[in-house]
């Protein structure tokens, strides 16, 4: 006999989360009270009708009620007029929100859970699987297909690798893109007592059968006689480095480097790229999920870089004093001299989100650049070349790349304002701080390049409202 769990999670596909009292019986009494207690159920509006249990027909009814009264009654075409009991008409809703905190909770994951597409798609964090760290989702039928999930996931990550726990989500698997695994949530998990159980060796199974083969040897770059790191410069693409030493330049893909490019290395590195070379200890520590230490990620990042440019000594350095990190070479983002808009593109088109770290997400529409074969040489080899490819996409800043914090971690008045006006969802009321919000609204003209007003006055609220969508995965006190 089926338990409680496979039944909700049925239940919560079908498109129709709400279960009445007589659902409630068949499921057992003690499961139920169990999912109750954990938040899985929550009661909802009593029910307007009633299956009759006067008649053999079994009908439905409609249930009315006499004004000023607590009584109830429906009409039976054989036996007339029926009292009803309210308790027959309470009713529960499955919270599929709660559902997915449980499930970050089972996989062991604490960041902020990020609601994609409301009622059917949550992103509940990242953790290693399958030999590599992925993203994880958990997606509910009865609503988008699979399509237009991945759709969302990509959105939302990028080109990283992604599992989508699914709970009767529609469509073909296959056509899913390449990194996006889907798994089954109801084969992979179970309600035991007030605790859900995910089974991770399954997952592990099921992410291992997709992972891409061993990757090669990584590459290493050869340096001329005598050079220093300080002779090094690096800069870093969506999916690739360009490596210039001795004014020679070689571009690198993260896969050549072995790591993969959703790691915590090739994360730690667009970081120092987006801080300019120097970090502080505590945003090394602060880095994605997991509980490695920050001088172990700064000392597995110091050996691919050893391992991948053939000059000796120390890359990145640690001022104990300053309790910061120091690379010794030149690093910086493709294009970190501002987000450099598209034509075309409007404040509607952007949106801003601040991480738990404190780096705030943009997406909006850009370029991505790709390493791609060009035309043969007169040898017969092929060239390598940048192509570019128009797409929505998401890049990572740093409040100090956009100027609106400090070398010494303090946020400017402008960037208190900014900050403010994600963690409020884009209003920010108006308290003498005009001056400020125009001061802000400025600085993000001339970092994005766009024209137009990105915030605006709202007398009747006596506010400051963004154009552009706003939101914070950290909580106002």
């Amino acid at each position: 006999m089926p338990t409680i769990w496979p039944r909700l999670l049925e239940r919560l596909a079908s498109g129709d989360p709400v279960v009445g009292v007589e659902e409630r019986r068949r499921w057992g009494r003690r499961e139920f009270e169990h999912a109750i207690g954990m938040g899985i159920f929550r009661e909802t509006e009593p029910a307007t009708c009633i299956l009759c249990d006067a008649c053999p027909e079994r009908h439905w009814a409609e249930v009315h009620v006499i004004g000023g009264s607590p009584r109830m009654f429906y009409s039976c075409p054989e036996e007339g007029t029926q009292n009803v009991d309210a308790e027959r008409l309470r009713q529960w809703r499955i919270d599929a929100g709660r559902v997915a905190e449980l499930t970050a909770g089972a996989l062991g994951i604490s960041t902020t859970i990020e609601v994609l597409l409301l009622q059917h798609l949550w992103r509940l964090g990242r953790r290693r699987l399958g030999g590599r760290y992925r993203d994880i989702f958990l997606g509910v039928g009865g609503g988008p297909p699979l399509a237009e999930m991945s759709a969302a996931i990509r959105r939302s990550i990028g080109q990283g690798s992604a599992l989508l726990l699914s709970v009767g989500c529609d469509g073909n698997p296959a056509e899913i893109p390449a990194g996006h695994q889907v798994v089954d949530f109801k084969a992979a998990s179970r309600l035991d007592g007030s605790q859900v159980i995910v089974d991770l060796e399954y997952l592990e199974d099921r992410c291992a059968e997709s992972a891409p083969p061993s990757r090669k040897p990584p590459l290493s770059i050869p340096a001329p006689a005598g050079a220093r790191w300080r002779d090094v410069s690096v800069t870093v693409f969506d999916e690739f480095l360009r490596i210039t030493i001795g004014g020679k330049a070689q571009e690198v893909d993260f896969a050549e480097l072995g790591v993969d490019q959703q790691s915590q290395t090739i994360q730690l590195l667009k970081l120092f790229a987006a801080a300019g070379g120097t970090l502080d200890a505590a945003k090394v520590g602060d880095l994605g999920a997991g509980d490695t230490g920050a001088r172990m990620r700064v000392r597995r990042l110091r050996r691919v870089l050893q391992d991948v440019v053939g000059v000796d000594g120390d890359p990145i350095e640690n001022h104990r004093k300053a309790k910061a990190y120091a690379c010794q070479f030149e690093i910086r983002l493709a294009g970190d001299e501002g987000f450099r808009a598209l034509a075309g593109v409007t404040w509607l088109d952007l949106a801003f989100h601040e991480r738990s770290d404190g780096r705030i997400l943009v997406t909006a529409p850009e370029r991505r650049q790709f390493r791609a074969r060009g035309a043969q040489n007169p040898r017969g080899e092929s060239t390598g070349e940048v192509a570019e490819e128009r797409r929505t996409a998401t890049r990572t800043f740093c409040l100090e790349e956009m100027g609106l914090r400090t070398q010494a971690s303090r946020l400017t008045p402008e960037g208190a304002a900014f900050v403010g006006l994600l963690r409020a969802g884009g209003m920010l009321p108006r308290r003498g701080n005009d001056v400020v919000v125009l001061k802000l609204a400025q600085q993000l003209r001339e970092w994005t390049g766009l024209e137009g007003e990105p915030l605006r006055l709202v007398e009747a609220s006596r506010s400051w409202t963004a154009v552009f969508a706003c939101s914070s995965e950290i909580k106002t006190s």
